[in-house]
This record gives structure tokens, sequence and C-alpha cells, in this order.
């Protein structure tokens, strides 16, 4: 009979900062709507303030992209972006990594980290079932 069994779809967000040099490792508990919610409303508002700053971002630019148009930005404006954005992917996560531990990371190990979170979290891709369930269409009208 077939079942389903969702510790068979998900993985569990499982962290390790420590071959980065951050004394951190621990399990991201899985977000609820609200707070993916609150995040993206976040991210929307740190990409307007980017926008702000004459950056050339695309409303929908990826970790990569934003950290690479911050090459214009500089000195305390920097600073206070990505303490920013450590903020709300903390927010994200529960406080597990917090925002110091986040901003203690590396910057291209953190924008790494931000963009498998995103990918797990944000955007997840569905996976083909690892059932024998048989996908049916259903009958046209025509088919009588």
């Amino acid at each position: 009979m077939p079942s389903f069994d969702a510790g068979d779809v998900l993985e569990s967000l499982d962290w390790d900062f420590t071959k980065a040099g951050v004394k951190a490792k621990g399990v991201i508990p899985e977000p609820s709507d609200h707070a993916i919610g609150q995040f993206l409303d976040g991210l929307k508002a740190l990409y307007t303030e980017a926008k702000g700053m004459d950056l050339n971002l695309p409303g929908d630019a990826t970790p990569e992209q934003m950290m690479e148009a911050l090459n214009q930005v500089t000195g305390k404006k920097f600073e206070n972006f990505m303490a920013e954005t450590a903020r709300l992917f903390a927010e994200l996560c529960s406080g597990n990594p917090s925002q110091e531990q986040l901003l203690a990371l590396p910057l291209r190990v953190r924008v790494k980290f931000y963009g498998w979170l995103q990918a797990e979290v944000v955007r997840p891709e569905a996976e083909a079932g690892a059932g024998n369930v048989v996908a049916m269409s259903p009958r046209s009208a025509a088919a009588g």
C-alpha cells in the first residue's frame, strides 16, 4: 500500500562551520510559512535599500549576485548591510546558527551558506518519489 513518510522526503538542515574556523554546528529547525514570509519581506526591503545605493540588481537577485554587487559598497554601509543580511538569515534559522556565528564566517563561506539555505528552504525542488505509485492522467471529457 502506498504511504507517505516525511522522513523520506526531507533531510535535516544540518550545518557545520568548524572547517571555516567557527566552532559551531547544529541543525536548523524547519522554518514555518510565517518565518519564510518574514524572511522574504526582509530580503525585499534589503534589496530596496541596496537599489538606493545605486547597485545594479535584478528583483530576484541570488545571494551571489547581491554579494558581487556589494563590491561597490564600502566601509560602514557594507558592514551594516552584512549585519542586516545575517540577522535575516539567523531569524529564518530560529537563531541556529545565530547572527554572530554567521558574521564570524568568512564572506565566501557565508554567501555559499546563504545560497544553500535559500535553495533548501525558500526554493526547494521536489524530488521524485521512491514509491511505486503510477501517475494517471484524468480522463478527458471527449473520452466519454
